[in-house]
């Protein structure tokens, strides 16, 4: 008897993204350190941002974001936020659960200023590469 093709949604789902992520997947490393090298400068994400007011979106959640614009080649951030529509790699990645709405792409040039204003980034970058110095993942 052949099965009718019916899409039929669950109503609730214990699916974790953890699961979909390979233990030998390379973003798992990367997640690894670059989550480190935030943890690292955490002073500086409580020095830009107010302790007062409507609580933003996690600048932690927007740099891995970014990263991934980076390290996957895409063009701008309004492709980056329809990846994260669909995929899970990505959702994962940056910390969105299944369930977490997706942001407008504009919250990354609301945000970049303030990053930027702050010394985040270069802060960011110099504690990537001091980690990766120290775990031996560069060479001369």
């Amino acid at each position: 008897m052949r099965g009718a093709d019916i899409t039929q949604e669950n109503l609730f789902s214990t699916v974790h993204l953890n699961e979909f992520v390979p233990d030998s997947h390379p973003l798992r490393a990367v997640r690894k350190l670059f989550d480190a090298a935030m943890g690292r400068i955490n002073w500086l994400f409580d020095e830009a941002y107010s302790e007062f007011g409507r609580e933003s979106i996690a600048p932690e959640r927007l740099l891995r974001a970014q990263l991934l614009q980076v390290l996957f080649s895409i063009r701008s951030e309004r492709q980056l936020m329809e990846q994260m529509h669909y995929n899970l790699l990505f959702r994962w990645f940056t910390g969105l659960s299944i369930d977490d709405e997706v942001w407008d792409h504009s919250t990354f040039s609301k945000n970049r200023d303030r990053l930027l204003e702050h010394d985040i980034i270069p802060a960011l970058f110099e504690e990537v590469v001091e980690l990766a110095r120290k775990k031996s993942l560069l060479s001369g």
